[in-house]
């Protein structure tokens, strides 16, 4: 099912031709009537870029494994294939198989193609000028111009690559040559049609990488199966193929530009017939307003931009050497996808540091950030890939995001800047959702009321490790309030043990808050207020909690008590702001 719904992916966005494909172009090498070297021009998608991207062109297709074995392609290729432009001397040799292929393709289209066989003389003419080319090769090194940047080649103002004439001959030259090739019969995998299949297949341009999808190593009778060799094992149509990976080319390519590659993995989405919002956009761009939209159009029972027949389909892909590995599946409909999207934010929502707003638009790229210290490699590959299942099939989160999150929450319970309390909001919104779905999660059993997987603070909870992250809070708002500027506070140091052994941490931790409760009653101001109200949160978490703390706490109660914590902070932000203001409403009174 996964190439039929790629087939059609690429007949539906006009994808695949055999025989043209688009790519990348910087460079067009301009000769005058006479095939002496005019100029370098460079092109773009857009001049005015601050890095302009090269100009898409279509240009005529060949098998990459050919060019990769002293071959070219047709009127378009990189400078060093084309044109001999190399870094490294030992590549000049190896390069001149290639060019003399170029030249040759052009002496052979001269022949056949009598309206433009002059211009196509004077090329291979230039190409085989040393003295042409030097001129050439100075004015792309002083451009700066990289090795393997595409370029084309205009005579006498005509663009080759543009000549229909050409194209024609191209796409009849293309068509003998697979006839020649295409020897074996079999029943395609994709169609289910009998006719000629692939003797191999093309590349797929993953991550930077050229793998293949299917591919066999070797003609030899361990690869093989009932005498089939290479790709005979998994019969393939060159239609279907070219087909399909043009749609995993373009699907890449369209993941890349929306941020949705993470650790070596591309995910890729689609959908039967087109729509105008997709779901997994949402996942990534985390749009406020779109996320509000969606779940009013579910909650009136009109999905929008969806129909219950339109199918939608999503995969994760890796490479594994020169092969594609298929990560993850998915095959729904887009109704379905668009109700666990709009429950997945619904999960993630949590209190703001305030204590008054919520937040839920959490980009799935902030929430992978909640996990590392830095860089996104620091994360098991397979994480990014269960989350996004996660969030598309409405299934419980992975085990190991929640081992990951309270890993970074231990040792980073709270930002110092900005940018960090904005990754560590959304590690917390990532524990709430791990908890939420947990199949052992008391939000999941009916016959309790007891849910500390709320927003903001519950205080009817009666969960041990919850209670004790709201307690160590205290402990902490108690020190702040007796001693300023400590460089190791509670929090620092005893974060990471009071969460997984609270018997070992919190007697002591009982007996320093009653020395920092006195010290700031004793100095009265500010600093005995707060105390007095961090000492009413101390008595009613205790008095729930009772005198016997848990000995250990596993993986759910760490994130229990990662919540407990955080809300009681929210919630003295939110009553100090509250007194400050009904204080400063008095003052103006």
């Amino acid at each position: 099912m996964m190439l039929q719904a790629l087939i059609a992916y690429a007949e539906r966005e006009n994808l695949g031709d055999a025989d043209f494909a688009g790519v990348g172009v910087r460079w067009l090498i301009s000769l005058d009537k006479a095939g002496k070297f005019a100029g370098v021009i460079p092109l773009a998608e857009n001049s005015d870029d601050k890095k302009p991207k090269p100009k898409r062109l279509v240009r005529p297709n060949s098998d990459p494994d050919f060019v990769s074995h002293g071959r070219s392609y047709f009127l378009c290729d990189t400078l060093e294939r084309s044109l001999l432009f190399v870094e490294e001397a030992a590549k000049l040799e190896k390069r001149k198989l290639n060019q003399a292929y170029f030249v040759s393709l052009l002496d052979a289209a001269a022949n056949e193609c009598p309206g433009i066989a002059s211009k196509l003389r004077l090329l291979a003419a230039f190409l085989r000028d040393e003295g042409q080319l030097r001129l050439v090769h100075d004015q792309l090194a002083a451009a700066k111009a990289k090795t393997s940047e595409n370029a084309v080649f205009a005579v006498d103002g005509e663009n080759l690559i543009e000549s229909e004439e050409l194209r024609k001959w191209w796409r009849l030259r293309s068509e003998k040559e697979r006839g020649e090739q295409e020897t074996e019969k079999s029943v395609c995998l994709a169609t289910g049609r009998y006719g000629s299949v692939c003797r191999t297949t093309g590349f797929i341009k993953l991550l930077g990488e050229d793998t293949k999808l299917i591919s066999f190593n070797k003609e030899c009778p361990a690869f093989e199966s009932h005498g089939l060799s290479q790709a005979a094992n998994a019969p393939i149509s060159s239609d279907a193929e070219v087909k399909f990976r043009a749609a995993l080319n373009t699907l890449i390519e369209k993941s890349r530009v929306q941020r949705l590659v993470f650790n070596n993995t591309a995910h890729l989405h689609w959908t039967r017939l087109p729509i105008k919002d997709d779901p997994i956009d949402l996942l990534a761009m985390a749009d406020e307003n779109a996320i509000a939209s969606l779940q009013q159009s579910i909650q009136s029972g009109q999905p929008p931009g969806a129909i219950d027949a339109n199918a939608y389909y999503a995969m994760s892909l890796s490479g594994n050497g020169s092969r594609v590995v298929v990560r993850d599946w998915l095959e729904a409909t887009v109704p379905e996808v668009e109700r666990h999207v709009v429950k997945w934010f619904q999960d993630l929502r949590i209190i703001l540091p305030d204590g008054v707003g919520l937040k839920r638009d959490f980009k799935f790229y902030a929430l992978l950030f909640g996990m590392v210290r830095k860089e996104l490699d620091e994360l098991p590959p397979q994480i990014s890939t269960q989350l996004l299942h996660a969030a598309l099939h409405g299934t419980p989160l992975p085990q190991s995001a929640l081992a990951a999150a309270l890993k970074r929450q231990q040792i980073e319970p709270q930002g110092e800047d900005a940018m960090r309390k904005a990754v560590v909001l959304a590690r917390l919104a990532l524990i709430k959702a791990c908890l939420l779905r947990s199949p052992n999660s008391q939000n999941n059993n009916s016959q309790t009321k007891d849910k500390p997987m709320t927003e903001c603070i519950n205080p009817e909870s009666r969960d041990p490790a919850y209670l004790c992250g709201r307690l160590f809070a205290v402990f902490a708002e108690l020190q702040s309030a007796a001693l300023q500027n400590v460089n190791a506070g509670v929090v620092e140091r005893y974060y990471a043990s009071a969460s997984t052994t609270p018997a070992l941490v919190m007697g002591r931790l009982f007996r320093n808050s009653q020395f920092h409760n006195a010290k700031a009653e004793g100095e009265g101001g500010w600093k005995k207020g707060k105390a007095i109200n961090a000492q009413k949160d101390f008595e009613a978490i205790t008095c729930a909690l009772g005198d016997q703390f848990p000995a250990t706490l596993d993986l759910e109660g760490q994130g229990r008590f990662a919540l407990g914590y955080y809300h009681q902070k929210a919630e003295v932000h939110r009553r100090t702001a509250e007194r400050k203001d009904l204080e400063a409403k008095a003052a103006t009174a």
